[in-house]
């Protein structure tokens, strides 16, 4: 049911925003208050969906790990974001929507009482075998209602090798939030440095996230190693997520031994790599991005890869595998890819970066450092990649 409401008149409902025009019934199945990716996208498309004509209500569904809390995962979002995403109410038993939009793993392709659901999931691998609930059995999944919404020219593909049609999935980008991820004070970056054993003559390259192997962080420690050798005023931040998934980048010390790569492994040059596992407020995390010198995602497989869009959005040059996701976004005033090559094994697609294109490439940026205009990158993620410009879009595909 889409229902015509008359300018500006106010509608209760379960979002503070007044509601006019057309008015679109939507549940949410998904996670909320936690730091999954998939619950951050989630309660960033809650903010900006609030703001449109749509009558709101969220169903939690149960976290992928019966480990996952709310005190030891927080969101890390402000007190102010999250009373907005707090305040969706349950669907009431029996009630119908015009939508159903399920943003959880694993994905669930179940039918839905609303007249179309939407399911959203990101093909790291460009697979999607044993992502979904299991009695969503492959011919029970493909009807005329089910649409997917995903973040990648890359991911998109992978659906469609399940046998999913083009026209049935829908790429919505991530976005960032200017307001939360910008460029800070020279001054407040260079005492923050300090803080850390580093100065402002100190190159510091960071990378954020889950560690998994698809991140690619043994890549970025080899090549951070190599590059120790010849500068030594370098810095590596690794910041984990092992709160979630119990994996530290430590782990890759071990493995890098195994490979060519040991020669470069220096008991003194550990000293100069700082691993950070604690959970962070969104404004510590833009301190992080801040005084970075570059960011790098030497992923094997992405869906999206946010965490480099937030790190150019706080003014920070990105170093990004090229060929995957990240295409999608990346543009020259950013940062500068790394070389790559496809790889694929059995029904998987990844990438293979090159250490040596990653090398040259933080070379560069350290010899060039003001190469890249921040005002004109920021200007075309404000033009481009906000969380609004996504939400709208995927506002108008649940209308279509």
């Amino acid at each position: 049911m889409v229902e015509r409401l008359v300018a500006n008149e106010k509608v209760e409902g379960s979002t503070p925003f007044a509601r006019s025009k057309i008015m679109l019934k939507l549940c949410v199945e998904g996670w909320r208050k936690i730091n999954h990716s998939y619950a951050l996208v989630n309660q960033r498309q809650l903010i900006e969906l609030s703001k449109f004509p749509i009558d709101i209500k969220h169903q939690d569904v149960p976290y992928y790990n019966k480990n996952w809390n709310e005190k030891e995962n927080f969101n890390g979002f402000s007190e102010r974001d999250n009373k907005i995403i707090e305040n969706f109410n349950h669907p009431k038993e029996g009630e119908k929507f015009d939508v159903t939009y399920r943003i959880s793993y694993p994905y669930n392709f179940k039918k839905s009482n609303s007249e179309k659901l939407f399911v959203f999931g990101t093909a790291e691998f460009q697979n999607i075998d044993g992502h979904y609930i299991n009695e969503n059995s492959k011919e029970k999944i493909f009807f005329d209602k089910l649409n997917i919404i995903t973040t990648s020219n890359w991911s998109k593909e992978g659906f469609i090798k399940a046998g999913f049609k083009g026209d049935k999935v829908h790429i919505v980008p991530c976005g960032v939030d200017q307001n939360i991820f910008y460029p800070i004070d020279k001054k407040k970056i260079n005492e923050i440095k300090i803080k850390l054993g580093a100065n402002s003559e100190t190159f510091i390259i960071s990378s954020v996230g889950a560690m998994t192997e698809n991140k690619g962080t043994d890549y970025l420690l080899a090549a951070f190693f190599v590059l120790k050798e010849k500068y030594k005023n370098i810095k590596l931040i690794l910041k984990d997520q092992s709160n979630l998934y119990n994996i530290k980048p430590q782990v890759y010390l071990n493995k890098l031994k195994k490979t060519k790569y040991n020669k470069f492994i220096k008991n003194d040059f550990l000293k100069d790599i700082i691993f950070i596992s604690r959970n962070m407020s969104l404004s510590m995390l833009n301190e992080l991005y801040n005084i970075s010198d570059c960011y790098v995602s030497s992923y094997r497989a992405e869906g999206f890869g946010i965490t480099p869009l937030e790190a150019a959005a706080s003014g920070t040059p990105i170093i990004v595998t090229r060929g995957g996701s990240t295409d999608d976004y990346f543009n020259s005033k950013l940062g500068l890819q790394i070389e790559s090559q496809i790889v694929k094994n059995n029904n998987l697609t990844s990438l293979k970066p090159s250490v040596d294109s990653l090398i040259s490439c933080v070379i560069s940026v350290m010899n060039n450092p003001k190469i890249f205009d921040q005002n004109e990158g920021l200007k075309y993620i404000r033009d481009k990649f906000t969380w609004q410009k996504a939400s709208d879009k995927l506002y108008r595909i649940f209308l279509a």
